[in-house]
């Protein structure tokens, strides 16, 4: 999958797909997208605010993407494109899921919001913002090799190593930053 994400970003950097009409799924996700990236470069991305969440698949956790329709938008694909066209061809194929994670979180909201707490690197304020302060003190803890999720815990407080996302319970993200925090899915706002 990583091989045909790279494989996808490389072409839309040459020219971007549009709608792929005669594609046996199409529309995967809505009438008139971009079909230029089937294989997401940010895949998992563990943002919540781009439709994706945590399923379990036959015994496998995995970040399901069903629902993000942003990566399919004609102004996204573009910009995208661009982003990456500053950087040489094979740093792309070398770098890991840190340096997609960043480079999402430069497009979605100009800067880096992720950051470091301990060996963990923490995806709560870019899922959150905005939350309110809650009692409930819970997060996931996302263990990956390179592109693969090996293993998610809940979490009460942040330690080890890893990625920490916020937990998803019906409509409100759980998550852990200098305090507890909660938020409404409800209240998400758009992104780019």
């Amino acid at each position: 999958m990583r091989e045909r994400a790279i494989l996808d970003l490389f072409a839309a950097m040459e020219k971007p797909l549009g709608s792929m009409v005669e594609c046996k799924h199409y529309p995967c996700h809505f009438k008139g997208q971009d079909c230029s990236f089937c294989y997401c470069p940010f895949y998992p991305c563990f943002m919540y605010i781009l439709g994706g969440h945590f399923v379990v698949t036959k015994g496998k956790i995995t970040w399901s993407c069903r629902n993000c329709n942003w990566i399919h938008r004609k102004d996204v694909v573009e910009e995208i494109a661009f982003y990456f066209s500053n950087y040489p061809r094979q740093r792309l194929v070398e770098e890991g899921w840190f340096f997609y994670s960043k480079a999402l979180q430069e497009i979605l909201f100009g800067r880096e919001v992720g950051e470091w707490i301990g060996k963990c690197y923490s995806l709560v304020k870019a899922n959150m913002r905005n939350a309110r302060k809650s009692e409930t003190c819970l997060a996931l803890l996302v263990e990956l090799r390179g592109f693969e999720i090996l293993d998610v815990k809940e979490i009460n407080r942040i330690e080890g190593e890893g990625i920490v996302v916020p937990l998803k319970i019906e409509k409100k993200l759980y998550g852990i930053a200098e305090n507890c925090l909660e938020y409404d899915i409800n209240h998400f706002q758009k992104t780019k």
